[in-house]
């Protein structure tokens, strides 16, 4: 038996916990928001659609065996970037750490800045750092997958680095040369792909949900993902985490150390690292 919980239960939190019950991820939900009406529709909503038992006692989230953290403030047409989202959100992942205290379970950080906040829930809350993984490669390698194929490209897509304007996609990976300055306007694309949905309907939410859900899925099977981890060292990166390939399992994650950068990529890399460095470094 599955129990998912989420922590926040606006867009994104609501919509994983409808998903992970549709696709029969979870057999038990656990629902906590610091609003209560809102709480108490999503619960309502969700049993109106599925038979499934849910909670919204927040002692509960200590038996769940995957909590999503997607509580706080997400981004609008004038919020720029999520890395903008740091001081708004940092309080609201402090006050949440306390509420996970007793969980024994897989942490999965969604709220943003994505990257800072695995961080942050890795090296200094009471989880351990095995528990935690952050949310976001997925759906920026599926975003880079669209965007090759606009361009009549046919490949699976993969994006390291930051979650947001640092993110680094891997053309070294794809079977034709794409020059600096095409894969320069693609980067621009990707930085920008969420916004057109946040300016049209006020946030993302059937594609994270989705991703997310996904990666539970993939994680139950040991599979290799991209996801956001502490460094800790892998590709000479230290004092940040940021999105990297891994083995993921409920026990903990390794870290894919194999891949090889061309120097575009390495140069946005280290880019991404530095710029996670001095944001981690405020948690």
């Amino acid at each position: 038996m599955t129990i998912v919980a989420c922590l926040g239960v606006g867009r994104i939190g609501g919509e994983v916990a409808y998903v992970s019950a549709l696709r029969k991820f979870a057999d038990e939900l656990v629902l906590f928001d610091i609003s209560e009406p809102l709480q108490h529709a999503q619960k309502l909503d969700i049993t109106h659609g599925i038979d499934i038992p849910v909670s919204t006692n927040p002692r509960d989230l200590k038996d769940a065996d995957y909590c999503i953290f997607s509580a706080g403030y997400s981004r609008s047409p004038k919020i720029r970037t999520r890395a903008d989202l740091f001081d708004k959100n940092l309080p609201i992942a402090k006050e949440s750490a306390e509420l996970l205290k007793g969980f024994s379970g897989k942490l999965i950080v969604v709220t943003n800045p994505m990257d800072v906040f695995t961080w942050y829930f890795a090296k200094q809350s009471c989880l351990d750092e095995s528990q935690v993984v952050g949310f976001g490669g997925l759906l920026d390698s599926r975003r880079f997958t669209v965007a090759l194929k606009a361009l009549g490209i046919e490949a699976e897509g993969q994006v390291l680095g930051e979650h947001g304007e640092h993110q680094v996609p891997l053309f070294s990976a794809l079977d034709i040369d794409i020059p600096d300055s095409v894969r320069e306007e693609i980067l621009t694309g990707l930085r920008g792909s969420s916004m057109p949905v946040i300016k049209g309907k006020a946030g993302t939410v059937f594609g994270p949900a989705y991703h997310i859900v996904s990666m539970m899925e993939r994680i139950e099977k040991g599979e290799r993902i991209t996801c956001s981890l502490p460094a800790d060292g892998a590709y000479g990166i230290e004092g940040c985490a940021l999105g990297l390939p891994a083995v993921v399992t409920r026990s903990g994650a390794k870290i894919d150390e194999s891949l090889k950068f061309d120097p575009w990529e390495l140069e946005k890399l280290l880019e991404a690292a530095a710029f996670l460095q001095g944001l981690c470094r405020r948690v």
